[in-house]
Order: structure tokens, then sequence, then C-alpha cells
């Protein structure tokens, strides 16, 4: 496997403000009640959430496995599962608004398989998209729930996350499936790319792309099957959160839950730290907070979901990151043997 960089000198002085971030947000939340809840917490629901957080990423996997076997190709849901794994740890670790992960895949997983870049690209695209559906009745639950509860403020970024979710939706499409609008912006990179028949390639590149892509968008099944894992998904990021609380003793209404977790996706969506570490647990917390929860337990739940939700899944990543390091070394130590060997036999001949 080809080595990726990850981190570099800008990207850990964003990290280290985020961490600064969220010591300053348990400073403020009443730090010594927040960690004596932490010590108090019910390990048995911790393990739970832990399994839900689990559940998650083998789900992520699937959808993402569903799409290529419905665009013909057929990956290993291994595979699958690792590549996806290092993709989220460089979306947490990269202050790329949750997009650095994306190409990782792409890259990836053509190495893996040995299926050409553009057709694992229109796959990812497709897989992306599949978010809309539960993301926007996310947004409407969102909106529902902050009438009810008054929370007039809050219902604004319901009500334009669905807005902005549906018009970057539409021109992401718009864009990806109009094949001479994307030749021109190749045409235009390519300028800068080495080789006489720079152009030709990359165009015919663009085509082939903007074709598989058409083609995946078309498929009624994997639209239909990839959304219901994406429900699935979603409802696993709920849940979590919720059974944290349950593990310190402190059940919350499932609303507050909603819309902590709405408004805390839209802070990490701002490419200012990485993974929005930080921002996602100042403003999560804070909502808890506004709801009438206090700053000690508000601070505890967040914490502890944040330890599972993003650095157990930072660990799963490089886990997952070294297992595929490895099986590639392997696969180069086997050929070079392989080739030994031909050339053992071809000098006893």
């Amino acid at each position: 496997m080809a080595r990726i960089p990850l981190v570099d000198r800008r990207t850990v002085l964003a990290f280290v403000g985020g961490l600064v971030l969220v010591a300053f947000m348990v400073y403020v939340f009443n730090p010594w009640r927040a960690i004596h809840l932490m010590e108090r917490a019910d390990p048995r629901y911790l393990a739970l959430a832990l399994a839900i957080q689990v559940l998650d990423l083998l789900l992520w996997a699937l959808r993402w496995h569903v799409v290529l076997r419905r665009s013909g190709l057929k990956a290993p849901f291994l595979t699958v599962f690792l590549v996806n794994n290092v993709s989220m740890l460089v979306n947490n670790v990269t202050p790329s608004a949750r997009s650095g992960g994306e190409p990782v895949r792409v890259f990836l997983l053509a190495k893996a398989t040995g299926y050409r870049m553009r057709e694992v690209a229109s796959t990812v695209v497709v897989d992306r998209v599949l978010d809309y559906a539960p993301l926007v009745f996310l947004m409407g639950l969102t909106a529902v729930f902050t009438i009810e509860a008054g929370a007039g403020e809050l219902t604004y970024i319901a009500f334009g996350g669905v807005g902005l979710l549906t018009g970057a939706l539409i021109g992401a499409l718009y864009l990806l499936t109009r094949e001479d609008t994307l030749v021109g912006i190749a045409n235009k990179i390519s300028r800068f790319l080495p080789g006489d028949r720079r152009f030709e390639e990359v165009e015919r590149w663009v085509r082939a792309f903007t074709e598989t892509l058409r083609e995946a968008l078309k498929d009624k099944g994997t639209l239909l099957r990839g959304s219901a894992v994406s429900f699935a998904v979603w409802s696993c990021e709920l849940i979590r959160p919720y059974v944290v609380f349950e593990s310190l003793g402190r059940p919350v209404p499932f609303r507050v839950v909603v819309i902590a977790y709405t408004v805390s996706m839209f802070a990490g969506v701002l490419p200012l730290f990485p993974g929005g570490l930080g921002l996602v647990e100042l403003s999560t917390a804070s909502v808890y907070k506004l709801f009438g929860l206090g700053a000690g337990i508000s601070a505890a739940a967040t914490l502890l979901d944040r330890l599972i939700s993003y650095w157990f899944v930072n660990v799963v990543g490089l886990t997952s990151a070294f297992i595929l390091t490895k099986r590639g070394l392997r696969e180069v130590e086997d050929a070079i043997r392989a080739r030994e060997s031909r050339d053992d036999n071809t000098t006893g001949r």
C-alpha cells in the first residue's frame, strides 16, 4: 500500500487548538462534577454504547458495499470495512469539513482491488448521496422538536440545514453528471499536468466517470437499499448518546439528544478543527445545558460520547490502516518471491 501523509504542521496546530477548546469547555462546565459523574458511569451501558458504535461502523461499510456490488465492483466486505475506517480517520484528523477521507477511500480501494479509480469514485459519490434522505428527515424532526420546546433560534438552524443540504445535493449532482462542464474544468486542470496527451486522458476519465455515476443513480435498488441502511446508520448515531446518558443515571428526553446532535453536526463540518474537535464538544454540551441539564452532566455525557464516537473511531482507523499496510507489504513480498521463483526456474533450464 502506498503511504498517504495524514498530517502536516497546520493540521497539528489545528488539532492542538481543538484540544484547547475541549479543555475550555470542561473548565466552564463544572469539571470536578463532570469527572465525578464519569467515574461513576455504569460500565454496562458504556459497553452497549461502544457496541452501537461498532455496529455503526459496520453499517457505514455495508452501505458502501451495497453500492459497490450494485455497480459491479466485487470487493470483500472486510476490505471495504478497513478502507472506510481509514477514511473516517482521515476525516477526523484533518480540518476538511469531513470530506478529506473521500479521496483516500477511492485511492485505497482502487489499490486493494485493482479497479479503476473512476469506477470507485462514482460509488463514493453515490454513497454520500444516500445520506440525503435520513439527514433531511433528521432536520425535519429537529425542527418539530425545537418548535415544541419553544427554541425558535434552533428551528432556523434545522430549516436552514434542509435548504443547505438540498441545494448542495442538487448543485453537486448537476455538476457531476454534466460531461461538458466537467470536461471544461478538466481541460483547465490538465494544463498543469505533464505529457502531450494530458487532456485526452483526463477527458476519457471524466466521461467514463460521469457515465458510471449516471448509471448508478438510475438504479432504484441501490437507492432504496442504501437509504434503508442510511436510516439505520443515523439511528445508531442518535441512540448512542441516549445510552451514554443512561450510563450516567440521568435519562434525558430523546428530542434533546436529536437537537444537540443536529447542532453539533453543523459545528463539526466547519473546516476549523480536525473532525470538529472542540466545536462539537462545546456545542453539544451547550445545547444540553440550554434544555435544563446541569453543567456537570452535560460535560460528562458529551465527553463520554466523544470518547466513543471520535477517539475510539480513530483507534479503529489506525488499526485498519496498519492491517492494510501489512497486507500490502505481504502482497509485495509474495510478488517478489514469485518473480525469484520464475527466475530460478529459467536459470535451471
